[in-house]
C-alpha cells in the first residue's frame, strides 16, 4: 500500500477544514482506491489473538456443522444443550475456577439473562460508569435502585457501599464493574473490589469481555494478574473480542444460579453447536504455548503503539490493553478520522451518545497478527495528521470575512 506523504496528508487536510468551517459532514463518502487498507492497517477489528481465521478454529466449526443440524437457535429448556455446549460450560467454569458456568448466543444475551434472574426489586446495584450498557438497561428494568459510580474507581465504590450500609434497611448489595472498560482502557482493581464485597457482604459481578483470553499467563485475564481467579461472585463476558466465534457466557460461585437460568420464565438461549465447537478449538489455542505466544505480541504492539503517541504528546487514555483510545479534540474529530482513513488506517471513532460530546476518541483496536511495522506505520500517520491539524495558521483580521 503506497503512503502518502506528510505535505499530501496536508493537502488533504486543508480541504476538510473547509468542511469543519462550514459544519459539514467531515467524513468523506468514498476513498482513494488505492489506499484501500491491507490487513495489518485494520484496527477496528474486534480480534484480539487473531483466532476468528485461524485453521484450527475453522476446521472445528466445519466439522460441527457435519455433525450437527444447522438450526435457528432456541430456548434451551425446549431444545437442549449440545455435547459441544455442555463441554464449553464445563471448560469455561474449570478455566475461571467456579463451579457453575452457562452460555449464551452472545455477551449481552448474558449479561441481560443472567442481571434478570438475579436482581430484585429491593437490592442496591453500584455500577461502574464504564459498564456495558446492557448493565444498566437491566438494572433499571428489574426496578433495583440504580447508584453509577465513577469508572475503575475503588473509593468511589467503597463510598457508596459504606453509605448504603449505613442506611436503614437496604437491599442487597451487589457491584458491578468491567475487567477493562470498552471505550477508555481503564483496568478494575478486581482483587481490592472482591475484598471490599466480602467485607460489606456484597456481590461483585465482572464483565471480562475484553480480557479473558487476551491478557494473563495462562489467558486468564485481569483476574489472573490480580490473582483472584475464583473471588469474583459472578463473571459475565463474550466470546466474540478473543475466542473467534459469535457467544457469551456467565460463571458463578454460587452453582444455585445456573438452575435458576433454565427454569420458568428466564429461558436462555442455545449457543449453536458451531460456534461452541470453534469456541473450544480457541481455548485449546489459548492455553497451549501458541496462546502465551500471541498474548506476548499483542502485548507487545499495544505498547510499542502507546509509547509511540505518548512520545509525540498524543493524549492515550486508560492502560496497557488489546484496545487504545486516543482523545481528540471535539471540533475536528470527524475530520481527523477522515484524514487517517484516507492514509489507508481502518479505526473506530466514538462519539456521543458512547462516550461524553467534549471527549470523541478514536478506539485502536490491536491484534495479534498486528507487526512492529503495522504499529510503526499508525503511529507516524496518527503523527502526521495531528500535525496537520495542529498547524493550521490562523486566519489574520484582513482575511476574516
Amino acid at each position: 500500500m503506497p503512503r502518502p506523504s506528510s505535505s499530501s496528508l496536508a493537502e488533504r487536510a486543508e480541504g476538510l477544514f473547509h468542511l469543519v468551517d462550514g459544519q459539514a459532514a467531515a467524513r468523506p463518502d468514498h476513498f482513494d482506491p488505492a489506499m484501500q487498507p491491507r490487513l495489518g492497517m485494520n484496527f477496528a477489528m474486534l480480534d484480539y489473538l487473531g483466532l476468528a481465521a485461524h485453521p484450527a478454529v475453522r476446521s472445528a466449526a466445519l466439522a460441527a456443522l457435519g455433525q450437527h443440524r444447522l438450526a435457528a437457535p432456541g430456548p434451551a429448556p425446549r431444545l437442549g444443550l449440545t455435547a459441544p455446549a455442555l463441554a464449553l460450560e464445563a471448560r469455561i467454569a474449570a478455566f475461571l475456577r467456579l463451579p457453575a458456568a452457562a452460555t449464551f448466543a452472545s455477551g449481552s444475551d448474558a449479561i441481560r439473562q443472567t442481571l434478570r434472574a438475579m436482581l430484585r426489586p429491593e437490592d442496591d446495584v453500584i455500577v461502574d460508569s464504564d459498564a456495558h450498557p446492557a448493565m444498566f438497561d437491566t438494572v433499571l428494568l428489574s426496578r433495583a435502585r440504580l447508584h453509577r459510580s465513577p469508572a475503575a474507581s475503588v473509593e468511589g465504590v467503597e463510598r457508596r457501599l459504606s453509605r448504603l450500609a449505613r442506611q436503614p434497611g437496604h437491599g442487597r448489595l451487589v457491584i458491578m464493574v468491567p475487567a477493562i472498560s470498552a471505550h477508555g482502557s481503564r483496568i478494575a482493581e478486581l482483587a481490592e473490589l472482591a475484598a471490599l464485597a466480602r467485607l460489606h457482604d456484597a456481590l461483585l459481578i465482572a464483565d471480562v469481555s475484553h480480557d479473558l483470553g487476551a491478557m494473563g499467563q495462562s489467558g486468564g485475564g485481569v483476574m489472573e494478574i490480580q490473582a483472584c481467579l475464583g473471588r469474583v461472585d459472578v463473571v459475565l463476558g463474550s466470546f466474540a473480542k478473543c475466542f473467534g466465534g459469535a457467544g457469551g457466557f456467565a460463571a458463578y460461585r454460587d452453582p444455585a444460579l445456573k438452575p435458576a437460568l433454565r427454569q420458568g420464565h428466564w429461558q436462555t438461549t442455545a449457543l449453536s453447536p458451531v460456534n461452541a465447537s470453534a469456541i473450544l478449538a480457541s481455548f485449546d489455542i489459548i492455553t497451549a504455548p501458541e496462546g502465551r505466544r500471541r498474548r506476548r505480541n499483542l502485548h507487545g504492539v499495544a505498547l510499542r503503539l502507546r509509547n509511540h503517541l505518548m512520545a509525540d504528546g498524543i493524549k492515550v487514555m486508560g492502560k496497557a490493553s488489546p484496545l487504545v483510545p486516543v482523545l481528540l479534540p471535539a471540533p475536528t474529530a470527524l475530520a481527523r478520522t477522515a484524514l487517517l482513513e484516507s492514509a489507508g488506517p481502518l479505526v473506530t471513532l466514538l462519539q456521543a451518545p458512547s462516550v461524553a460530546g467534549h471527549a470523541p476518541r478514536w478506539r485502536l483496536q490491536l491484534t495479534a497478527d498486528h507487526s512492529p511495522a503495522d504499529i510503526d506505520d499508525l503511529a507516524e500517520l496518527i503523527r502526521d495528521v495531528t500535525r496537520a491539524f495542529d498547524r493550521r495558521p490562523t486566519p489574520r483580521p484582513a482575511d476574516r470575512p
